[in-house]
């Protein structure tokens, strides 16, 4: 039995049938947190009234009693991922149309039912609509369009050089053509419902596979919204997206199939059990996994506007509950007073204790998931750190946790697992050098990679010292949480922050095998044609030498290809000057008369 026991990412895979019977089905279904985003590390309560219980109040307010998610039943899992298989062997994904219609779904879908996707993260999350537009909706939306938009330059099939001795049996070529990969899994999380599920199908889609989708059973407004919208029938094709709901059982049931393809977002522990899982048939899979992601605020730093940039980056990211968030600032010594006056200002002016001083959230404040979460979150803030900002309004009941700064170093409880929450915490190094140092001693030598870096300095040295010295997903250079959402460049993790990248054009290159092929049209078999004579035997010393001198000048005409970009701007220009000197040449070639280019020649020869 491979078993995550992580706490909240707790879940196990049973290799034999006894080691399945021997947990109950209780136990199991309360560690739903199989579906958590972020972290790895919430402890899950035993009991069936757990805060993490899809039907306890606590978890999703007064109304999750009446929207029951209901889950897919075990017994049904199997056939549902077989129908999938026979569903893609039936090729109905491949034509570009088809795939076209059902990015079109998608878009539809947003555009109909933007008010009511606002409303359920609104229920889930505790989010207003300027979040849900600018952080879910306009992403899915950008990511659909431009999926659209580039669909059949992704698909085409592209010639490829052909290199010596391949190309001897002219006329011959080589093509790269994408063909998907078949049926993919996408195990989304709770934190970003709509971006988290709708971006990665839009990759698969796109790339022509039949898609199995587990939705969080956590945020479960949302999901309950999205399985009805998608099995509606009316946005997308009910024969490529199937969609199974439920908590730890029916994941470990999931994990159990076999599929083409396979990504997963969420907790490390929970992602190697998924890697395990992908391995045991060799399936490809992408895991985006997080972790703690420092900031670098140097001497060099603009700290107004560094400061004003981290804090609406920790609270604006669903208030602390994004992968991407800033998790710790490193802050230099000679500059820590004056950051930590700046940023307290801007956390007054953006997020003023006023508008949640009811203990009950409000303004721009979102909630956790969960009253489990938010009594985890508060329970950071012990006597290993010392508060400088914040730390009141806190109400667990509500899931409610207040933003709040502290001072920190490598041994405050803060500091040894991700936050995800809105508390941010501040580490004085003497130097850059000590800040770098700092993250390879405590994170780095252990293997454990950030997600994304974040520096705020004018120096262009310091950027390349940071970014040689701490290996990252990705970066952000005096700008916070932006980079995640540009589709133009990858987004993934490195090491124990993930494996793989998606986002536009590098989603569907995950979602899609690269085929080379090999194109011959000479069909000749005489002996003595230079292609049938140079490969076939009988080998001897004279085509030996012919094979080497051949090879010799396939490298010599290789080398030259460098030169041709310089040769068509040289020739045009020398070209040109050759007309401005000797107006003949320009006559000649105007009236490309070969009796004029003859007498030319004749009265060069002569002078």
């Amino acid at each position: 039995v491979l078993t995550g026991a992580r706490q909240t990412s707790s879940f196990s895979l049973s290799n034999s049938a006894k080691a399945a019977s021997a947990a109950s089905s209780a136990s199991i279904r309360n560690v739903v947190a199989f579906q958590r985003h972020r972290p790895s590390f919430m402890s899950t309560f035993a009991n069936p009234t757990s805060p993490l219980y899809t039907n306890n109040p606590n978890y999703t307010n007064d109304e999750a009693e009446s929207l029951p998610l209901k889950y897919t039943p075990l017994q049904s899992i199997a056939p549902l991922i077989e129908e999938a298989h026979q569903t893609y062997s039936s090729h109905i994904t491949h034509p570009y149309q088809f795939r076209m219609d059902q990015l079109r779904g998608i878009e539809k879908l947003i555009q109909e039912n933007c008010d009511e996707l606002t409303a359920a993260i609104g229920k889930d999350l505790g989010q207003g609509p300027m979040y849900c537009e600018a952080f879910e909706l306009a992403q899915v939306r950008n990511q659909v369009e431009y999926a659209q938009s580039q669909l059949k330059e992704w698909m085409a099939t592209r010639r490829k050089p052909t290199p010596f001795p391949i190309n001897l049996n002219i006329p011959i070529h080589s093509e790269l053509a994408p063909n998907p990969r078949g049926v993919a899994l996408i195990i989304t999380p709770w934190n970003m419902p709509l971006h988290m599920v709708f971006t990665p199908l839009i990759c698969a889609l796109s790339a022509g596979n039949v898609c199995v989708l587990k939705m969080s059973e956590r945020s479960v407004h949302s999901t309950k919204l999205f399985t009805d919208l998608l099995r509606s029938g009316k946005y997308v094709d009910q024969r490529v997206v199937t969609l199974v709901n439920g908590g730890a059982e029916e994941a470990t049931e999931l994990l159990k199939q076999r599929f083409d393809v396979m990504m997963y977002t969420g907790g490390g522990q929970v992602g190697r059990i998924v890697a395990q899982a992908a391995a045991r048939n060799l399936t490809p899979v992408l895991l985006e996994l997080g972790g703690k992601n420092p900031v670098f605020v140097t001497k060099n730093a603009h700290l107004p506007s560094a400061a004003l940039r981290i804090a609406w980056g920790k609270i604006a990211g669903n208030t602390g509950q994004m992968c991407v968030c800033p998790d710790y600032v490193l802050v230099e010594e000679s500059v820590k007073e004056e950051f930590t006056n700046e940023l307290c200002k801007a956390m007054d002016q953006m997020y003023p204790a006023s508008t949640y001083s009811n203990n009950n959230g409000g303004g721009d404040v979102g909630k956790m998931i969960s009253v489990q979460h938010a009594a985890r979150v508060v329970n950071l803030l012990d006597s290993t750190c010392n508060v400088i900002y914040g730390g009141k309004h806190h109400n667990v009941k509500e899931r409610f946790v207040a933003p709040t700064v502290v001072e920190a170093t490598a041994d405050s409880t803060i500091m040894k697992e991700e936050i995800f929450g809105p508390l941010l915490a501040i580490v004085t190094v003497p130097s850059l050098e000590g800040g770098i140092q700092f993250v390879n001693r405590h994170y780095t030598s252990k293997g454990e990679h950030p997600l994304v870096i974040y520096i705020f300095s004018k120096s262009k040295d310091e950027h390349q010292k940071i970014m040689e010295a701490v290996p990252s997903g990705s970066c952000a250079i005096n700008e916070c949480m932006k980079q995640s959402a540009n589709y133009h460049v990858p987004f993934g993790g490195v090491g124990s922050s993930g494996m793989g990248s998606y986002y536009g054009k590098f989603g569907f290159d995950f979602f899609s095998h690269y085929r080379g092929s090999l194109v011959g049209s000479n069909y000749v078999t005489w002996k003595w044609d230079p292609s049938v004579w140079m490969t076939y035997p009988p080998f001897d010393e004279k085509k030996l030498f012919a094979f080497r001198f051949l090879g010799k000048i396939s490298f010599v005409l290789d080398k030259l290809k460098s030169v041709i970009p310089v040769a068509k701007v040289v020739i045009p220009i020398g070209f040109a000057m050759i007309c401005i000197f000797n107006r003949n040449v320009l006559d000649a070639v105007l009236e490309l008369n070969l009796k004029t280019i003859l007498k030319w020649i004749s009265q060069i020869m002569n002078r």
